[in-house]
């Protein structure tokens, strides 16, 4: 990470910046410079106790609440920070960074943060959440800005130019509550803003209201050391990195996550696609990528009780006829799924999840899941069948629909488009009932099912019904950090996971057990045995291994491969077939079609 963000070992260091911190290309590129917190070059007040402090991941400094500043699993970049530890003081103290660009340009201030609380009214982080910025390099943001010392004023309050107001979508939403809620987001937790202006200034005599900081960095200032002074106000912000960017969108163009990856390699909860991750060969060949239902990485509610919940096989959560979601003995994948627990809710909750493809292609949406009973109407599992998918990666299914939020409509109901509709040989047989022979096939008995829009949608005003939910990921995509959403509707649906697979006919190509096989427990392919007797060649394979057929052809790589029609004779526990031994070469295999 030192080569990648230019940041020597040493503190006191200067910060250079690398010609390649560079992300995106053409006239989308923007440049930066990352400025550790805690890599600050001096300090002005004396007194280590006051203003200004380096914490770092030894768990040795606490904060009011006794929390450490910074524990052995601390997210935090380089496991350092800037920590402010007076309650209030304004200009008590301040700390100088050295810095060298090696692109020009216009770079706009960010930072990646988190707060603590001071004390001072633990019903809010609004007595935490201040310091001061300068108006350029080599400048005192004391005493250097033009019209008084708070014009480099920037705050966490009040309105959405504040930094504790975090985007969220569309919208800047406001973090500066305490209270438990507040705390679990904070205390320790990281996230990225930009920073601007204090809404309070008077233009005439203090600056700009609400802009956001930038510098000017000519052609002239490129390699050579500058500095970059911050002067204190109140305690509780804790400052990771300051990132400078050319880019002046930055919250808008990335979630919290993707800047995570993109500029510190923090990969948090991602599923990434193996290249191996293909079934079959040639043109039959198909990719797939299996996303864990538990493994979402961001919940919208955060009442942990309503909407979307992980699940585990500790039989620690009941369901509404008082069976375990997800027993001891859950066939769940990773025995862990994605548990719905409120019996209605249209759009209360949404789980987001990461995920990284290595192969392009149109990727078919199916799902493993089973369902519960809610208690809506035990006659049948119909109030407990539906939730929300987007259109596309880096959407949201209740607002991202081109016509409305009914698009991204799944639900089990109500004729084969539905996904209580569970395909059995050709056809596909409705599993809504409830009753004893409704439980016994769901209350967690997994199974397989493609994911449709519903057959309820208009076409002209929501979107297409029963149309195979889909998404492409083109070369550009492969590689890049992508968000996925679901939203909430019913509760009953459990999901064990999502399989995004490019062959759209999965349920018709393969049975459940054969989809079990693939993807819950592989079984190993078995090997073929050959032995020769006299002028005859014995080939065999254990009977244990169903639905393999015998091939064989005269050249590899081979143009085809042609079933052998000598008849199989069982003995024992081996399945044999004797062929004549002719002169050349012969390749044989097994296949299961």
């Amino acid at each position: 990470m030192a080569a990648l963000f230019g940041i020597s070992a040493a503190r006191a260091a200067t910060t250079v910046q690398v010609p390649g911190n560079t992300i995106g290309s053409g006239d989308a590129a923007w440049s930066y410079l990352i400025v550790e917190g805690e890599s600050y070059e001096t300090k002005s007040n004396e007194d280590p106790l006051a203003g200004f402090a380096r914490v770092d991941n030894t768990d040795t400094v606490k904060s009011f609440l006794d929390n450490p500043v910074l524990g052995s699993d601390t997210t935090a970049s380089g496991n350092g920070a800037l920590s402010t530890q007076t309650t209030f003081g304004q200009h008590i103290d301040k700390v100088t960074y050295s810095v060298q660009f090696s692109t020009p340009g216009t770079y706009y201030l960010y930072m990646r943060f988190t707060m603590f609380e001071n004390g001072g009214n633990v019903d809010h982080y609004l007595n935490e959440d201040s310091f001061f910025v300068p108006p350029d390099f080599d400048k005192d943001p004391q005493t250097d800005w033009p019209l008084s010392d708070r014009g480099g004023y920037a705050e966490g309050c009040c309105d959405s130019a504040g930094y504790l107001h975090i985007q969220d979508g569309d919208v800047r939403v406001s973090r500066s509550g305490g209270g438990e809620e507040g705390q679990a987001y904070w205390e320790g937790n990281f996230h990225w803003n930009l920073l601007q202006s204090s809404q309070f200034l008077n233009p005439e005599t203090q600056g700009e209201p609400s802009a956001h900081f930038k510098y000017e960095v000519t052609a002239e200032m490129v390699g050579k050391p500058m500095t970059w002074t911050v002067s204190y106000r109140e305690g509780g912000t804790t400052i990771d990195l300051f990132l400078f960017s050319t880019s002046t969108n930055l919250m808008t163009e990335y979630k919290q996550e993707d800047l995570d990856l993109v500029l510190l390699g923090i990969e948090g909860d991602v599923t990434i696609q193996d290249p191996g991750n293909v079934v079959g060969t040639g043109a039959d060949a198909w990719s797939y990528l299996i996303l864990e239902g538990e493994d979402y990485d961001l919940k919208s509610g955060e009442a942990p009780e309503a909407g979307f919940a992980r699940v585990d096989d500790t039989d620690a959560v009941m369901s509404f006829l008082g069976n375990p979601v997800l027993g001891s003995n859950t066939t769940a994948s990773a025995k862990g799924a994605l548990w719905t627990q409120t019996t209605f809710g249209q759009h209360i909750d949404k789980v987001t999840y990461n995920v990284r493809f290595a192969r392009a292609g149109t990727y078919y949406l199916y799902m493993r899941f089973t369902m519960y009973e809610n208690g809506g109407n035990v006659d049948h599992y119909l109030n407990e069948d539906s939730f929300f998918v987007p259109p596309d990666f880096g959407k949201d299914p209740k607002t991202d629909w081109p016509l409305s939020d009914r698009g991204g409509y799944a639900e089990g109901c109500c004729d084969s488009a539905g996904y209580l509709h569970i395909q059995d040989g050709d056809v596909r047989v409705s599993r809504s009932g409830g009753g004893e022979g409704g439980q016994a096939y769901w209350e967690g008995n997994f199974h397989w099912n493609l994911l449709q829009s519903s057959q309820f949608l208009n076409a002209e005003t929501q979107g297409e019904p029963s149309a195979h939910f889909k998404y492409e990921v083109t070369g550009a995509m492969v590689g890049q950090p992508l968000t996925w959403m679901v939203s909430y509707r019913e509760g009953g649906t459990t999901i064990d996971l999502f399989l995004f697979s490019t062959n759209p006919d999965l349920m018709t190509e393969h049975t459940q057990e054969e989809l079990d096989a693939l993807f819950i427990n592989p079984v190993a392919a078995p090997s073929l045995a050959i032995a020769r007797t006299g002028a005859r060649l014995a080939l065999s394979w254990p009977t244990a291994a169903t639905g393999y057929v015998l091939e064989s052809t005269g050249a590899l790589p081979a143009p085809t491969w042609t079933a052998v029609a000598d008849a199989i004779v069982v003995s024992g526990d081996r399945n044999t077939v004797a062929v004549d031994a002719a002169p050349g070469a012969r390749y044989y295999r097994l296949k299961k079609p």
